[in-house]
């Protein structure tokens, strides 16, 4: 099989923002792409002459006093747009001849596999549908494994990427969808027989309709039930909690920013609960939440990566600027690390009261790749790395051959801190599995900065 193209059903985000995204995966071989404008389903309940289907959303869809909340409410505006954007790029694909689409919803973000040419030749002449991601909804149901790649499944959530073939194109045009329109998920699921929705099942499904998994995501999704998206919310709400909801973008609440992605013990100035030292003068400590490590992490997959900025020691990084973040790593710095820093090597004088400085990045380290770096100096007075994502990967770690000290925090969002040049040179051990993700500061009192 071949993916012929890509189609983005995008309702509220810049174009830019999924050029980058897309411009930022491995495939397999070039592919053209669209970017579609998304039906807004909380403008076509008001004025159905905005889209060019004739639709009805399915009345029966609610089960009062039903303790699964999804079935004990109506179908939303927002699920019937979405809805109606997906049937509008299987229509448009099927119109204009094509085999095998691609269908991403906006806010997809990359996770650490690409699909490969051996992958996609693995589905079955049979499917009709393959899932990039999903999330399986009954965790005890049997499935069956078809090969190395692929898996055949059951009743399963999460639209934001598959492939659909022109025979599954054809069954979803043949189906009562518009007639009783119902959200993507639950469709087809109930196309494909497995919803635990009887009555879903017995309007949609087809038994000729295959729906497949690859084993293994390879995008995730980052709006999943949040107040900011157009799917669960009206306008009206997604405008003011875009104000009021907080992301590691906005930090217009200091204050209300530190208390969700800084850990109480370093707001708290607890220094001797919360820091280890492993080696001399290497330090220790637990400094972000989780929040903030997943919501870094999917920031910076939306973005092309680098190879080549450092001229002996490269590394696949971007610094902190291109994601938008330079200016909020570095009043963390200044607000967090360095008092930190003072506390614990006793540092004096002015050139420690003042701003510092700092070249901060995010990188990472996929097994497969560049998974590991050579022992090295950094160009510095204080070398910090932040552990993102461990227990996603095996391998990895900072070695000091000096101490014989290997530090690879097994937590969320842990720092280390050490001095950045002379006594502690120290590589990155490989990565074996998975892919490594880290925030590195160089960081620089306003006297090394003259130099």
């Amino acid at each position: 099989m071949k993916i012929d193209y890509i189609y983005i059903i995008n309702l509220q985000t810049d174009n830019n923002k999924i050029i980058n995204k897309l411009n930022s995966v491995n495939w397999p071989y070039s592919i053209n792409y669209e970017i579609l404008p998304a039906t807004n389903g909380w403008e076509i309940i008001k004025d159905k002459s905005l889209v060019e289907f004739d639709f009805t959303p399915a009345s029966w869809w609610e089960i009062k006093d039903n303790e699964n909340k999804w079935y004990s409410r109506q179908v939303t505006p927002g699920e019937i747009g979405c809805t109606l954007s997906h049937y509008r790029c299987i229509k448009k694909a099927y119109e204009e001849g094509y085999d095998n689409v691609l269908i991403l919803e906006e806010d997809f973000y990359k996770l650490n596999k690409s699909i490969t040419e051996e992958e996609l030749k693995s589905i079955p002449k049979n499917a009709s549908i393959i899932y990039l991601d999903r999330n399986k909804v009954n965790k005890n149901e049997t499935e069956k494994r078809i090969n190395k790649h692929i898996t055949k499944i059951g009743y399963s959530y999460n639209t934001h990427a598959y492939i659909i073939t022109r025979k599954g194109m054809k069954e979803v045009l043949e189906s009562p969808i518009l007639n009783n329109v119902i959200t993507p998920d639950e469709y087809y699921s109930a196309l494909n027989g497995t919803s635990n929705r009887k009555d879903a099942v017995k309007i949609f499904k087809n038994s000729k309709f295959k729906a497949y998994t690859f084993n293994g995501g390879y995008f995730g999704q980052s709006s999943l039930s949040s107040s900011t998206s157009l799917t669960e919310s009206p306008p009206e709400v997604v405008s003011k909690n875009k104000v009021s909801e907080l992301s590691i973008l906005d930090d217009s609440n200091w204050e209300n920013w530190s208390k969700k992605y800084i850990n109480s013990l370093i707001l708290n100035k607890e220094y001797d609960l919360a820091i280890d030292e492993p080696a001399p003068h290497v330090y220790t400590f637990p400094f972000f939440t989780k929040a903030f490590c997943k919501e870094l992490i999917e920031l910076s997959e939306q973005f092309k990566w680098t190879t080549d900025r450092h001229t002996f020691y490269p590394t696949t990084d971007n610094l902190l600027e291109v994601l938008g973040m330079n200016q909020i790593w570095n009043r963390i710095i200044n607000d967090y690390v360095r008092p930190l820093a003072i506390n614990r090597y006793e540092l004096v004088g002015k050139s420690w009261e003042g701003k510092l400085h700092d070249e901060s990045f995010i990188i990472k380290y996929p097994h497969d790749q560049q998974a590991h770096l050579s022992l090295h100096h950094d160009f510095c007075n204080i070398t910090t790395l932040v552990n993102l994502n461990p227990g996603e990967f095996k391998g990895g770690g900072t070695y000091f051959p000096k101490y014989k000290c290997l530090v690879n925090p097994e937590e969320i969002g842990v720092m280390t801190l050490h001095p950045g040049s002379i006594t502690h040179k120290h590589g990155a051990r490989p990565v074996i599995e998975g892919t490594r993700y880290v925030v590195v500061s160089f960081i620089r009192s306003a006297d090394h900065s003259a130099y």
